[in-house]
């Protein structure tokens, strides 16, 4: 039977032993290894398992695939770690691991840890840990570690943590020595509208060029941004202001290959791309291509396309296309496509400009022009288009189209359409739904406008038959006529245009008609051509019908040629003539008819 005084001795011996066995370092901890061959990862994993404890380290900084050969017996980890690695590195004890660093320099020192969730315990992956004054920062892994490595040592280093979704932290550490800490952050209530990525990661070029890592680290420093003279960038992340590069605005940037920065206020330029997060002032030069978030204001030059989600006070040069989300002011030229919401200024492109609002200025489009509302001047290769309402000029040789109230003028060389024509169309075809205005060219409709079918005769023909239509300003007519009699056989076909002008009494109107006709008598080589204006007096007899009588002063071209038989020759009749040479005649008529409808 073991004595009271002899068990308390006991028990105090083990508890001694066993805090001597475990109270020592970890790296005092002895083991024994024989590997021969084997890589450095094999041999610290055979290390942790006789020691108990883990290695935490970079696999960027500890080349683990390295061949070696250990042999070790009863010997402390320590001397296994100077075998492999000499002095190159610092060993830091924190819990159940041992972190490799490098040694520690006089100029550099580390500040190394967890992140965790404040309410959870869990690591926080992929949170942005970061030094304000020396603009450094890196992130945590997949498990929440960081390793942070700080240019100046100083008695107190302020570290800030900062992840979406999570209220900043700041701490306060001692510069002294390396540090090793758990950094617990409180996760916070928030909307999506406060949690947004910027518009310039969201562009797909962008997307293309910027890492996953490097998009999470610009949102959880969504608040965090710095002034600074210069940045020098090989492509974006690698460069002068590392990971913060686009967290900084720069009044001059230079990127060899691409850069990406918070802002420019001053010059930009890159060999071959240039991304901006917020605003760039002045001048942006690209091989291929510039993207700016925010507002630009001056000059962006690329080789391809230059792209600004908000809006635009200056001028934007693509070999491609420009794109302004918001409003253009200014000029954009590419060599295919402008695009904008608003724009204010010019728009010339080699296939087409598109303004989505409203377009005021000048736009020149290759192939086309399309807008909502446009106050100025469109000129196309094919068609303009607006959506809405025009107010100025539309020149294209195929189509001109303002789908609603066309107020200024349309001039193509074959169709112009308009919903409410408020001004003028010049073209071949001419269409509107309704029209106050005027409508000049070989057929004009206006849907619920003037159309009347005349019948009519002169001293020129027995019977011709005319359809007009356009409105009682300016309408079009087509002509057609012949004779009743087969021994005096002549037809005619021409154009020409009329007005309807109230006057005096209720349902009388002033009706002069200027047209042009080709006469065929039997023989083609006669040509003949007459120019007519007819002043008639109209009056309303009907709801459909009118009658109408006047002079009419022709002019007829006509060569001397044999007349077939059963022709007619002459078409003065022995009216009033003069004569204008020796094939043109003019002389003074009359002229009687009814409209229908």
């Amino acid at each position: 039977m073991i004595k009271p005084y002899n068990a308390l001795f006991l028990f105090l011996l083990c508890t001694i032993l066993a805090t001597t066995t475990y109270g020592q370092g970890m790296l005092q901890r002895r083991i024994s290894l024989q590997l021969r061959n084997k890589p450095v990862a094999e041999v610290l994993k055979q290390a942790e398992k006789q020691a108990g404890f883990y290695f935490s380290y970079s696999n960027d900084m500890v080349k683990s695939d390295s061949m070696v050969t250990v042999s070790i017996k009863n010997k402390p980890i320590a001397s296994l770690l100077e075998s492999l690695f000499g002095n190159r590195y610092q060993y830091i004890e924190s819990n159940d691991h041992v972190i490799i660093q490098p040694a520690l320099s006089y100029q550099y020192w580390y500040v190394s840890g967890m992140v965790v969730d404040k309410n959870t315990g869990e690591p926080v992956s992929y949170a942005t840990v970061y030094e304000r004054q020396q603009l450094i920062s890196t992130m945590t892994d997949e498990h929440g570690r960081f390793r942070l490595q700080l240019k100046e040592r100083k008695p107190i280093a302020s570290i800030s943590i900062s992840k979406v979704s999570y209220a900043d932290t700041l701490i306060m550490l001692s510069g002294d020595q390396p540090q090793d800490i758990q950094i617990s952050i409180q996760q916070i209530q928030y909307t999506l509208d406060s949690v947004v990525i910027s518009g310039v990661e969201k562009n797909w070029l962008a997307n293309i060029m910027l890492s996953s890592k490097q998009t999470m680290n610009s949102l959880n420093l969504n608040n965090f941004f710095a002034k600074q003279p210069f940045q020098f960038s090989l492509t974006p992340g690698l460069g002068s202001h590392g990971r913060m590069g686009a967290q900084m605005i720069n009044k001059f940037s230079f990127n060899v290959f691409g850069g990406y920065t918070a802002g420019v206020n001053g010059f930009e330029i890159g060999t071959l791309f240039n991304i901006v997060k917020h605003d760039m002032k002045y001048v942006e030069i690209a091989g291929l291509f510039n993207i700016v978030g925010g507002r630009a204001s001056g000059v962006q030059v690329a080789g391809l396309y230059n792209s600004v989600l908000d809006s635009l006070s200056g001028i934007q040069v693509a070999g491609l296309s420009n794109i302004v989300a918001r409003d253009a002011k200014g000029i954009q030229v590419a060599g295919i496509y402008n695009h904008a919401l608003n724009s204010k200024g010019i728009q010339i492109s080699g296939i087409g400009n598109i303004t989505v609002k409203h377009a005021r200025g000048v736009m020149v489009g290759g192939i086309f022009n399309s807008t909502r509302n446009m106050d100025g001047v469109q000129i196309a290769g094919i068609a303009n288009v607006n959506v809405k309402r025009s107010s100025g000029v539309q020149i294209a040789p195929i189509a001109n189209v303002t789908a609603r109230e066309m107020k200024g003028i349309q001039i193509s060389a074959m169709v112009n359409l308009a919903q409410r024509l408020k001004g003028t169309q010049i073209g071949i075809v001419n269409i509107a739904d309704t029209s106050d205005g005027y409508s000049i060219g070989f057929f004009n409709f206006i849907l619920h406008g003037y159309h009347k079918l005349s019948v009519s005769t002169s001293e020129l023909q027995h019977v011709t038959l005319a359809y007009k239509s356009g409105n009682r300003k300016l309408y079009s007519i087509l002509i057609g006529g012949f004779q009743l009699d087969n021994k005096q056989k002549a037809y005619s076909v021409g154009y020409g245009l009329g007005s309807d002008m109230p006057f005096g009494k209720k349902g009388f109107f002033l009706n002069p008609e200027l047209t042009h006709q080709y006469i065929y008598a039997g023989n083609d080589e006669q040509q003949s051509l007459l120019a007519r204006l007819q002043i008639n007096i109209k009056y309303r007899i009907g709801k459909l019908c009118y009658i109408y009588a006047g002079p009419a002063f022709s002019i007829l071209y006509a060569k001397q040629v044999a007349i077939p038989e059963g022709y007619r020759s002459d078409f003065i009749n022995g009216y009033p003539s003069v004569s204008f040479g020796r094939e043109v005649t003019g002389w003074l008529g009359w002229n009687i008819g009814v409209d229908l409808f």
